[in-house]
């Protein structure tokens, strides 16, 4: 923790930083950026490194807002406070800034329960997710095996229509076969008849011609008879 020591009969004394350092910086004060009291400080110099000292203006506890000068050294060593440009705020003002910095810390404490507890509320949101992201995905699966499974049944009920015969295909065909023998038949019949009626007429055409011939043999027989005498 640092400290420094406040000689009250003067409102600038100068003022050191004893404590003891972290890896040789020593700390001071949080401080807040004031664009009318930057930079550094030519006609101040810091203790150990005889360097011109930076403006900072104090933002912590009693001491917010006053002005005062430290060591500009960033790297090594820093001698820390060097001089204090304001002096001490009045007490009332300091109990208020007092009460101001409670309720400070107990708005930043509040604030980090809060935060902690929407981290908890966050990571267990965050695992009922994964439940049921998990739970959503094992679902999804055994709706995708559940509907394999009935496409494969449609299929080999495909599979078993498309091997049993199809009794009208097969009435058709029969119809088709007994349409045909059918026609077979006519034509058959037909040819028959046609033959028959064939053969009748070249049957009565072999009785005209034997009778013609039986005619012409009479007539030979009676040319030779003729002729013997």
């Amino acid at each position: 923790m640092v400290s420094w020591s406040d000689d009250d009969s003067s409102e600038n004394s100068h003022q050191y930083a004893d404590s003891a350092s972290d890896e040789g910086i020593i700390k001071i004060l949080e401080t807040i950026d004031d664009s009318d009291f930057e930079g550094t400080e030519p006609d101040v110099l810091c203790n150990e490194h005889s360097l011109p000292a930076e403006r900072r203006v104090a933002f912590q506890g009693i001491h917010t807002g006053r002005r005062f000068f430290a060591c500009d050294v960033k790297e090594g060593r820093n001698c820390g406070l060097v001089e204090w440009v304001d002096p001490f705020w009045p007490a009332t003002v300091e109990n208020a800034l007092i009460k101001l910095w409670d309720k400070y810390e107990e708005c930043r404490r509040s604030k980090m329960e809060d935060n902690l507890e929407s981290s908890f509320a966050v990571h267990n949101l965050t695992q009922q997710k994964i439940k049921l992201h998990a739970s959503y995905e094992r679902l999804v699966e055994d709706v995708n095996g559940l509907l394999d499974a009935q496409e494969q049944r449609a299929q080999m009920g495909r599979g078993k229509m498309q091997n049993k015969p199809d009794e009208s295909k097969l009435q058709e065909k029969y119809d088709m076969l007994k349409n045909l023998t059918v026609a077979q038949a006519n034509v058959i019949r037909n040819m028959k008849l046609k033959l028959a009626e064939e053969k009748i007429k070249l049957q009565a055409h072999i009785d005209e011609l034997e009778k013609v011939a039986e005619q012409t043999k009479l007539k030979l027989n009676g040319i030779k008879a003729i002729l013997d005498e």
